[in-house]
């Protein structure tokens, strides 16, 4: 053997002392199984991403139909009928056959209907955007809104 100060060291008595060093080799497998780990979380984080996506767009679209509806029902006819009304009670009043106030309730009501038409509006266009960030990935934006559409 070899000491610190390269001499060669004495033979004891009953010969040489032989010392084995047995490697230990690092196939890597910790640190493969440390990146196995990894891809399996980042694609498990990715399905669950998929799957809130999908809820996200599914909810939006279904909130974007439901809007469109009650606006399309506000716009054909609600607006018409309650313009309608208010022409019939205009004519009454203008021929003596009900009095001023039946007019002016009748116009608060026109008011009211158009008041809930243009929130109804506001609720489809707020549906739209939140349909649209739900399809691109960026969330619903909208959604705390107060978009119920009644009018007073």
């Amino acid at each position: 053997m070899v000491t610190d100060g390269q001499t060669p060291e004495r033979f004891d008595r009953y010969g040489l002392q032989i010392t084995f060093e047995i490697p230990v080799y690092d196939f890597g497998e910790a640190r493969t199984r440390d990146a196995q780990e990894t891809y399996m979380q980042a694609a498990h984080l990715l399905a669950e991403k998929a799957v809130n996506v999908r809820s996200e767009v599914r909810e939006a679209f279904i909130a974007y139909k439901g809007a469109f509806e009650v606006a399309r029902l506000y716009q054909a006819q609600v607006e018409p009928l309650q313009n309608e009304i208010l022409k019939q009670s205009l004519l009454q009043t203008s021929s003596g056959q009900t009095d001023v106030f039946v007019l002016v309730q009748d116009a608060r009501t026109r008011i009211l209907a158009q008041v809930a038409a243009l929130n109804a509006r506001r609720g489809f266009w707020i549906a739209d955007t939140d349909l649209g960030a739900a399809i691109i990935g960026g969330g619903m934006s909208g959604r705390t809104s107060n978009v119920s559409g009644s009018g007073g």
